[in-house]
């Protein structure tokens, strides 16, 4: 016992020593992994409910509000003509004042997992967004969430489809990219960060897998280039009929889908070669040094002896700072800073930070990002030193920042949905503004002189249907600064303005009043030098790119067909009958109407409500379930020292959550097996701030038929009769504290009432005392979970448990006692999706009682296997009991005690994934996975009580997996030490 107890107590040393914070990145979040939010700020909510749509803000953001009911209708109207296909359902726009705060949301916290066949979920249409300083971006957004709604509607989660699993017939990016191909269509700068992420490679499963959006949208456009406009519309009808995407690609296209792909990559490698570009070898070089990590930023200092540099890898960004003689001689550099990206997302493009910028001024870096709530700006000197770091109250976030003196900084910020260029004072922590208006106020330059502002603004053009809104043309301005104070109130002077595809991007002063900046005339972003007003010089055709080629010829296609749709309309003569049914002027009436309607869904005050609760998602399911609904340890006198598997039956269960997912209401009941007894709960989870905190309620039945040949009586002596029923009633109250997005602590302390009814056998049967124990239940939890979804069921990464309990009774036999617990689970992958799985679980128990720990089965168990010549003597200093799984090739009371070691080791093949590349229509088979397995567990235990037993046992087998109409089946087969020898012994389970 004393060795089971060191090697306890080393491996929970261990394992916390390695299992620090900040030592392993976050990852994706896995199916059924509630990853934690931080609630840093507190707002109150609005509603604008217009009937189309309601949108959701916080208080004082009404801009953000007005300028979302405006352009949503001109957005849906576009998307029904590229979809095919409108929004039915009245959606819910839910919207953020910055990407930081996006992320404390609870929205998405409780995901919809597996869902077993038969449940019925009901959700509303929801999406949120997050504003960026720009109305230009945000517009953008509006457009990608309203085609993400009409996606949604058309496959929504109905009960055929929870059986068939027709999702999985569709490839992740081909659905990302198609969303993104209905909102905003293929633009240049699409196209730009297309080619440069194909570059050299061909492989077209490692491109989607990577950058699932990105190659969808360009797949989409592909298909529409070579084969028909409509492709991508006319692969989504066929899709909502079942068919799989590469059934759906051979009916449009007639063409199979690999050889389609590697069309596509051909396709784009032709445009590729038309293009000549600079190669900065330092880029190739840091992706050589930071394998697996994407590059998000790389600047130079001004005289180009410095570098900062940030890396993405696993939902973690890190800003590196060093010279560049370090990186040509290839030194391991160090990170200065991390920004943690939220585990549960997987697209990330939408966040800036942090941002970088190299201070001629005083010769650092500037940092910026936000951390708990707040944006602060973090200077660094040359080396990487931290110098300072400062907290900026008042703004909900910053798009640029530029060293202009020691303690003063020009930022492009905003605040309340209002972005402009402003000046901060780092000692009186003050803003002074150099531009205020509505308009967007982005990307700040100095001319040569410092006396010039140079800045891109503009505002989305609205005014026609909302008598309230600015129109101001996109391009970029200058304004003259000769002081901060009055600077905002001086007017500005339009430079370049855009028109329908040359774009003006991040101006910068040079010498000889020049400015270099970013142009697209040739259809391709590429930096020129202009002066002031000056227009870019005329391109030839030949250097012409192959995207502007096609956008003018579709400009002309459809200009055509406009003017031919005028000439028909004005050449046509209006019948008798047609001036009748629409009068003189039908037209100039239907765009009245059209008008109108845009005016009644735009914003106005008295529209406005405050949000209170609002009831978006509830579900009901009717499903086959063993689970165990309170802690798995049960009463050993009250249960007569024999441990009861939970039996088969059906659940009822259903529950709702309201709109922002911060009150979360649950219920279910067992139907009773035969005699069996009934299940009974009810939750409540309340997770509208940073400290989350439930109630539940727990009501038990079930019935005991004990191993007559045991030796258990009462006080007078008799035997206590073959028949009983035990009740429990189970009250709890719990909190839950995030530590970090992967890391929590939990308390829970409830009370447990046990009842063990003994029952009359037959007409002459003595009535028996019940048996009855008040328990106190106090559980102390620390978890981590640092998982990664590769892909169904397989994952790659660690989660670690760790558990006190302590324990108190009231009565006759009061006790004390407390049991603690470490269960940690290591997951990777091998080759080719083949995944080995480590998983080991500790456990001890002291006090005035123990814990009885006993094993032989695994979880979720359909046939329960015991071995009944095994009887737990009536004395035996035991409060409560409890199987410990999964111990497979041994039936239930093969090894027990006190304190227990258990190791499995698992490793698992997807057959019909990259070994067998096959997928069909059966859900089942495509998530077939075979397995082998070792387990080996070791306890101690007191002799004098027990049964004589093994004090370590070891297995072996072989396992099959899959999912069924959602619920998990797995059967395993294993052989105890003894080898082939001995029988095996099989279980059949609802577990993954």
């Amino acid at each position: 016992m004393a060795m089971i107890r060191r090697l306890y107590l080393f491996t929970c040393c261990l394992l916390l020593c390695g299992c620090l914070p900040g030592m392993t990145p976050a990852y994706a979040q896995a199916p059924g992994v509630a990853y934690n939010r931080f609630q840093y700020k507190r707002y109150k909510w609005k509603v604008l409910p217009v009937g189309a749509f309601r949108v959701y803000y916080p208080q004082g953001y009404d801009s953000l509000a007005s300028f979302t009911s405006v352009q949503l209708p001109l957005i849906a109207e576009k998307v029904k003509k590229e979809m095919g296909v409108p929004v039915k359902a009245t959606p819910n726009i839910i919207l953020y004042p910055a990407i930081d705060q996006l992320y404390t949301s609870n929205i998405g916290l409780k995901g919809e997992g597996h869902l077993p066949f038969p449940t019925i979920y009901l959700k509303g249409s929801r999406v949120t967004l997050a504003f960026d300083g720009s109305y230009e971006h945000f517009r953008t957004q509006l457009a990608g969430a309203w085609a993400r709604l009409c996606w949604e509607e058309q496959f929504q989660n109905d009960l055929e489809e929870q059986a068939l699993s027709r999702r999985q017939l569709m490839p992740a990016w081909f659905r990302e990219g198609a969303i993104a191909y209905f909102a905003r269509g293929w633009r240049l700068v699409d196209e730009d960060n297309w080619l440069s992420l194909q570059g050299s490679r061909q492989d077209w499963e490692l491109l989607s897998a990577a950058h699932p959006e990105q190659a969808g949208q360009a797949f989409c456009y592909f298909l529409s280039r070579r084969y028909r406009p409509d492709a991508a519309r006319q692969l989504v009808f066929q899709l909502r009929k079942g068919k799989s995407l590469s059934r759906a690609v051979r009916l449009v296209a007639k063409r199979p889908l690999d050889t389609l792909t590697q069309q596509c990559l051909r396709f784009y490698r032709e445009r590729m070669d038309t293009m000549v570009s600079a190669t900065d070898t330092l880029r190739d070089q840091l992706l050589q040094a930071h394998k697996g990590s994407r590059l998000q930023t790389l600047l130079y200092s001004a005289d180009g002896k410095q570098v900062a540099y940030v890396t993405e890898k696993e939902h973690n960004r890190r800003l590196y700072i060093t010279n560049i003689t370090q990186l040509q001689q290839q030194q391991q550099s160090k990170s200065v800073q991390r920004y943690l990206l939220p585990p549960w997302m997987e697209d990330h493009e939408a966040d800036p930070y942090p941002l970088l910028h190299w201070s001629e001024a005083d010769k650092q870096w500037y940092a910026v990002q936000p951390e708990q709530g707040w944006v602060q700006v973090k200077r660094y000197g040359a080396g990487g030193a931290l110098i300072d770091r400062h907290k900026l109250y008042g703004v909900d976030g910053v798009s640029a920042i530029l060293g202009w003196s020691r303690d003063q900084w020009l930022m492009a910020a905003y605040r309340k949905a209002k972005s402009d260029i402003v000046v901060y004072n780092a000692a009186s922590l003050r803003f002074s503004p150099l531009t205020d208006d509505p308009e967007d106020n982005t990307e700040p330059a100095w001319d040569a002189g410092n006396t010039q502002l140079l800045y891109r603004s503009g505002y989305p053009s609205d005014s026609l249907y909302h008598a309230d809104s600015i129109t101001k043309p996109y391009g970029i301005y200058s304004k003259t600064i000769t002081g901060i104070k009055g600077s905002a109130k001086q007017a500005d002077r339009l430079l370049w303005r855009d028109t329908a595809y040359v774009s003006f991007y991040d101006p910068q002063g040079l010498a000889g009043n020049t400015i270099r900046l970013q142009q697209s005339t040739t259809g391709s972003l590429q930096y020129d030098t202009l002066s002031p007003g000056q227009y870019p010089a005329a391109v030839p055709g030949s250097r012409i790119r192959p995207w502007l080629r096609d956008y003018l010829a579709d400009k002309q296609r459809q200009d055509s067909l406009a003017a031919l749709e005028r000439q028909w309309k004005k050449d046509e003569e209006a019948s008798f009958l047609g001036g009748v049914l629409k009068g003189k002027d039908s037209k100039g009436a239907a765009n009245r109407q059209r008008d109108s309607l845009l005016r009644a869904l735009a914003y106005t005050p008295g529209k406005v409500r405050p949000y209170i609760l609002q009831l978006y998602s509830a579900y009901f399911s009717a499903r086959i379930n063993n689970d165990y609904y309170i802690n798995r340890m049960q009463p050993y006198q009250g249960y007569l020292g024999s441990f009861k598997f939970p039996e088969v039956g059906a659940m009822v269960n259903g529950g709702f959550s309201d709109l922002f997912e911060n009150h979360h209401f649950n219920t279910g009941y067992r139907m009773p097996a035969g005699t069996e007894g009934s299940d009974f709960f009810f939750r409540y989870e309340n997770t509208a701030k940073r400290l989350d905190w439930h109630v539940l309620f727990f009501r038990k039945v079930e019935s005991l038929q004990p191993d007559a040949q045991r030796d258990w009586k009462d006080e007078q002596g008799r035997p206590y009769p073959q028949m009983a029923k035990v009740k429990t009633h189970y009250y709890e109250l719990g909190v839950q504290y995030p530590l970090h997005y992967d890391w929590s602590i939990c308390f829970t302390a409830a009370a447990r009432r046990d009842r063990t009814v003994f029952l009359a056998s037959d007409r002459y049967s003595l009535n028996f005392e019940a048996l009855q124990q008040w328990w106190s239940i106090n559980t102390f939890t620390v978890s981590a979970n640092k998982l990664h979804a590769l892909s169904p069921f397989l994952y790659k990464g660690w989660d670690a448990r760790l558990l006190t309990d302590v324990m108190v009774s009231t009565g006759k036999q009061a006790t004390l006692l407390y049991a603690t617990a470490l269960r940690f689970s290591y997951h990777q992958p091998l080759y080719r999706d083949i995944n080995f799985v480590l998983r080991g679980n500790l456990g001890h128990s002291g006090g005035q009682s123990q814990v009885l720990y006993n094993f032989g089965g695994v979880d979720n168990n359909i046939v329960p296997r015991t071995d009944t010549t095994v009887r737990f003597k009536q004395e035996a200093p035991y409060a409560f009991q409890t199987l410990v799984t999964p111990f497979r090739g041994y039936r239930q009371n093969s090894l027990y005690g006190g304190s227990y070691v258990l190791f499995n080791a698992d490793l698992y093949i997807p057959l019909f994934s990259r070994q067998i590349p096959l997928r069909t229509g059966f859900s089942a088979l495509n998530n077939l996975q075979l397995g082998l397995f070792t387990d080996f567990a070791a306890t101690a235990r007191k002799l004098d009580h027990l049964p004589a037993a093994p004090t370590h046992l070891q297995s072996f087998g072989c396992s099959a997996r899959t999912m069924l109409a959602g619920y998990p089946i797995r059967f395993d087969l294993a052989w105890p030490q003894q080898g082939f020898s001995a029988p095996p012994v099989w279980y059949l389970s609802f577990t993954f």
